[in-house]
C-alpha cells in the first residue's frame, strides 16, 4: 500500500472509484498469484525427490 507521503500517491475521490471494480481486480490479482504458487509447488514436486534407503538397503 502507498503511504500518502509517496511522490507516486495520487489522490482519487470516493466520487470516483468504483468499488465493484476494485475488489475484482482483487480478487483476480489474488487468484493470479494463487495459481502462480500452485504451478510453483507442482514444478518443485517434478524437480525434487525425498531421499529414501533403497528396498534391497533397509532388508540389510
Amino acid at each position: 500500500m502507498k503511504s500518502i507521503l509517496d511522490r507516486s500517491f495520487r489522490y482519487t475521490s470516493s466520487a470516483q472509484t468504483d468499488l465493484r471494480k476494485t475488489f475484482a481486480r482483487i480478487r483476480r490479482e489474488r487468484r493470479e498469484q494463487e495459481l502462480g504458487q500452485v504451478q510453483a509447488n507442482a514444478e518443485a514436486r517434478i524437480k525434487i525427490s525425498p531421499i529414501r534407503p533403497a528396498k534391497n538397503e533397509a532388508a540389510m
